[in-house]
């Protein structure tokens, strides 16, 4: 099946234009004048690419709603609203263009998860993360060089967002030969390869991926765009993720840390693939081969922590009523614990403090 086949007929994907010297070419399409949203450590990067004839800067410091509106009281008046960076400006450009019903433009500077191809916002309500908004871009722009240029680690991070289709699938499947699948989510097998094909692409393309060669980023966009198909299934998440994105959400709640996204949630994919007995000595190879370091150390926290966040994530996803996973129905132990960080030590080596 070619990576980019659509069998089931469902919409995802938004049009994405691949190229070089993408950057400048803003300054003569996109509405003017336009508030570019970035970080204040990328905008020196692009700063001479930007006519300041045509837009003005805005620098991400928060995605709390709660910061935001009082922001957005304060903006430039503009036409339209270029994200440029990675996936806390790209998810406030959502948010501006959707409060302000403006034209949006996209140009993510790294792949490091998906937010570039999701219609909401990822933003934190009294705390915790929320899905928020509706905004389509009038095109994703997605430029070689540029995403080259970035840490590499951001790159390798959004394998996570592909990688965890198949252990939200092994869960979908779970869940549903046992009975405890939502009526409104039954089980696809169609869409559930979709998925898959995903999966299987990034696994063919290893060396391309950890090189960032064309190629590389082109498989990179075709998995992270299949994070659309969310709103195509009827904002349905189990085909794209499940106990992966668990872990993910126990760890932040044990830590209170930020993370690189694709470190816990590809963490989570070895958990969740060990739990299912399903491939995961294939899946830890591929993430290892890529070059993303999950080691707690990596991440700037501690085994134990780790091991927290595993011991009590049967009772924090009930807790949380996130939809029935092999977490929900096993209880982890600290043998388990042990035997997780003697196969990430012998792939990765002990952490060299």
């Amino acid at each position: 099946m070619p990576d980019n086949e659509n069998t089931t007929g469902l919409a995802y994907g938004f049009q994405t234009v691949f190229g070089r010297n993408l950057v400048e070419e803003l300054n003569n399409f996109v509405h003017r004048p336009f508030l570019v949203v970035t970080m204040s450590d990328l905008w020196p990067l692009f700063e001479s690419k930007l006519s300041t004839d045509f837009c003005q800067p805005y620098f991400v410091r928060s995605v709390a709603e709660a910061d935001l509106l009082m922001d957005l009281e304060k903006l430039p008046m503009c036409e339209a609203i270029v994200g440029l960076g990675g996936g806390q400006a790209l998810d406030v450009a959502k948010y501006f263009s959707w409060k302000g019903r403006l034209p949006l433009f996209q140009l993510p500077t790294a792949l490091s998860v998906n937010a570039v191809y999701g219609q909401r916002c990822g933003l934190r309500v009294d705390g915790r993360v929320r899905y928020l908004g509706w905004a389509v871009p009038e095109s994703v722009f997605i430029d070689y060089d540029v995403i080259r240029s970035a840490p590499r680690q951001m790159n390798y991070s959004g394998i996570g967002d592909i990688l965890c289709f198949h252990t939200g699938v092994l869960d979908w499947r779970y869940a549903s030969e046992r009975g405890q699948c939502e009526s409104k989510w039954p089980y696809d097998a169609d869409l559930a390869a979709q998925s898959l094909a995903k999966v299987e692409a990034v696994l063919r393309h290893q060396d391309d991926i950890r090189d960032l060669t064309d190629k590389g980023i082109d498989v990179l966009v075709d998995g992270l765009k299949w994070g659309t198909s969310y709103h195509g299934a009827g904002w349905m998440p189990r085909h794209i993720e499940g106990i992966d994105h668990f872990v993910f959400y126990a760890l932040e709640h044990v830590t209170g840390q930020k993370f690189l996204h694709g470190q816990p949630v590809c963490l989570g994919v070895y958990i969740g693939s060990l739990l299912h007995d399903a491939r995961g000595e294939e899946m830890l190879s591929a993430i290892h081969s890529i070059g993303l370091d999950i080691r707690p150390e990596a991440m700037g926290i501690t085994w134990e922590q780790v091991s927290e966040g595993l011991l009590g994530l049967r009772g924090f996803v009930r807790q949380e009523g996130l939809w029935h996973s092999i977490a929900h129905d096993t209880d982890i132990s600290p043998a388990f614990v042990e035997r997780l960080r003697g196969d990430i030590e012998g792939r990765f080596g002990p952490w060299d403090s």
